[in-house]
């Protein structure tokens, strides 16, 4: 899905963060149409995600989501949104939200236009940040770019779901992934995603040699 996507374009920098962040985040849609660019802090070890607000979270007290470096500079979240921060800073726009509508002409919402004046709106999003909806379908579309097979049927919690699912696969516990991704320690969904995985990695007929 993200080899999908144009690399010379501001929409396609821009989908490529959302589709990077969004699955080494384990997002929820929501959570990344609040994200703001003071949210983001860079370490030395990688990318701190502040997630202001979550489903769990009741008492919004927020949470820092910690993104290592990835091993491949095409899909490492830290590479991947520095990048996109760069082209918004090229554009003048160094704070409020970090996933921005972008208009047919590639305009960003809130950037300088041609004629000097501010972008304030644009299409796929409502003013300057993008709504859940249109993240949602910029999924959607991503996996029809890619030509995946039942490409109709992905959203952007495949993205929050797959994070999760190759995490247990990658051996991850069932801690570790619900602190990561907001889940209750009890949730019964991470749950159906570490048996998903299980059934087949420590499927109990492998060592029988057949």
């Amino acid at each position: 899905m993200i080899e999908a996507q144009p690399d010379d374009t501001s929409t396609g920098q821009r989908n490529w963060a959302i589709l990077t962040v969004g699955y080494a985040a384990m997002t929820r849609r929501i959570e990344l149409h609040n994200l703001n660019i003071e949210d983001l802090t860079f370490l030395r070890e990688g990318l701190e995600v502040f997630i202001a607000m979550s489903k769990t979270d009741r008492d919004a007290r927020g949470v820092s989501v910690p993104l290592p470096y990835g091993s491949h500079p095409g899909t490492c979240p830290v590479l991947v949104e520095s990048a996109w921060l760069e082209i918004l800073a090229e554009q003048g726009i160094t704070s409020g939200p970090v996933f921005r509508a972008i208009d047919k002409s590639g305009r960003i919402a809130d950037a300088i236009g041609d004629d000097g004046a501010p972008v304030r709106r644009a299409s796929r999003g409502d003013g300057i940040r993008m709504t859940p909806e249109a993240i949602n379908l910029l999924v959607k579309e991503a996996a029809q770019a890619a030509e995946l097979p039942q490409a109709d049927r992905y959203s952007a919690h495949g993205l929050r779901a797959g994070g999760a699912t190759d995490a247990a696969d990658a051996g991850a516990t069932m801690s570790g992934i619900c602190r990561h991704g907001r889940w209750s320690e009890k949730s019964p969904v991470v749950m159906l995603y570490i048996r998903h995985r299980d059934k087949w990695k420590n499927n109990p007929m492998l060592g029988v040699g057949l």
